[in-house]
């Protein structure tokens, strides 16, 4: 066969071909989810409960890349840097939409840089005191730090983290004059609130409830919108004072780098809610104080847009500044 036919015939065959690789299934090989948290605490067992029902749903398996670092920075910062085909996923969390704000040196924007897939938890606080401290809830607590400007810490795990935020908005909210004293690390603040090195502190249900179990500190409210399935007795803070605007939580989510089709994002979205909503992955993240949710796109989108809005302003009044 001459050159040129031979030529004419391979790529009538490539142009055959094409539509074919084009329409390949999703997901055709392995993928990877960036998790911007150490292995083994909390958000990281979320995520990887996820990745494992995720690679049952897919048939195919999902890994789990541990991005540690700078805030959560560089797991956002390489995540909106992947190749936007599905096989790159990222579970994100509330840090996403603070830090370009905190950080000022970020290089993603949460909206312009990914798209919302699914929402995967939500983590509420226990707002937790010393033993020793004599408000027994959260209207006393209030007057009790009224009546006593500038006496009072309440410990954080860090500057930047949501409980941090939630502690300056709390303050700022209330007009309170206390102190809010960031760690590294939720663990450190906690005993320093058992010993009563600080009053008061807005702990993850893992952190907290040790200490409450042995009557180091005491439970005064949870901090999201509604009273947490895990702690039905604790009434929200906004619920105990009657003041709205105070409702906050630890929201992890699922994005993809900006550009990924719409049939991928549907894929993972619809597997993220059958996930979400089984009774067992419930029941079992349940006990740890984390409230398992799925979302549409276009909710994620709008929670995020609200959050980013809510975080950048408290930020710049604040002033508050990354370590």
């Amino acid at each position: 066969m001459p050159f040129t036919r031979r030529l004419f015939v391979s790529l009538i065959a490539a142009m055959a071909a094409a539509p074919m690789a084009a329409a390949q299934p999703y997901p055709a090989r392995p993928i990877t989810m960036i998790v911007p948290y150490p292995p083994g605490g909390v958000n990281d067992v979320v995520a990887r409960a996820y990745a494992d029902k995720l690679g049952q749903a897919l048939g195919v398996s999902v890994i789990v890349d541990n991005k540690a670092g700078a805030a959560t920075t560089l797991a956002s910062n390489l995540a909106a840097k992947a190749a936007p085909d599905g096989y790159t996923i990222y579970a994100g969390g509330t840090s996403l939409v603070i830090n370009p704000t905190l950080q000022g040196n970020v290089q993603y924007d949460p909206k312009k840089s990914f798209e919302p897939v699914s929402l995967m938890s939500v983590t509420p606080f226990i707002l937790h005191v010393t033993a020793a401290f004599p408000p027994k809830d959260m209207k006393q607590l209030v007057a009790h730090v009224k009546a006593n400007p500038g006496k009072f810490n309440i410990a954080t795990s860090g500057i930047g983290a949501v409980n941090h935020m939630s502690s300056e908005l709390f303050k700022s909210l209330l007009g309170l004059d206390i102190a809010v004293v960031p760690y590294r690390g939720g663990a450190q603040a906690g005993q320093d609130v058992a010993a009563g090195q600080a009053q008061m502190m807005f702990s993850a249900a893992l952190e907290a409830v040790p200490l409450l179990q042995r009557g180091a500190t005491r439970a005064l409210a949870v901090s999201s919108a509604t009273r947490s399935p895990a702690f039905p007795d604790l009434p929200t803070v906004e619920e105990a004072l009657g003041i709205q605007g105070l409702a906050t939580v630890f929201w992890q989510a699922m994005v993809v780098p900006a550009g990924t089709p719409k049939p991928v994002i549907d894929t993972l979205q619809a597997a993220i809610a059958r996930i979400a909503a089984d009774p067992d992955m419930k029941a079992r993240f349940a006990q740890q104080g984390v409230e398992l949710q799925s979302s549409t796109p276009q909710d994620l989108a709008a929670l995020m847009d609200r959050e980013e809005k809510r975080w950048s302003t408290l930020i710049k009044e604040k002033g508050i500044k990354a370590e």
